[in-house]
């Protein structure tokens, strides 16, 4: 599952949980508890009532996979 939502936030940097829930076709709780793991809730700005990767994970998201 997480490989999934790595490939999600690939195509678009901030989700909201009803479009995840819509893409995933996965339960919100289960998601929710996944979300609390890898990503950040946006609570202001631009990007308010959206989740985004952690830091730590969109830099291993940007490097490149072949070396």
């Amino acid at each position: 599952m997480e490989d999934i939502m790595f490939k999600l936030f690939e195509r678009q940097p901030n989700w909201t949980l009803r479009l995840l829930i819509k893409e995933t076709d996965q339960p919100g709780q289960f998601l929710k508890d996944i979300l609390k793991d890898l990503c950040v809730y946006n609570n202001k700005g631009t990007n308010q009532g959206s989740y985004e990767l952690k830091p730590e994970y969109k830099r291993s998201a940007d490097e490149p996979t072949s070396k």
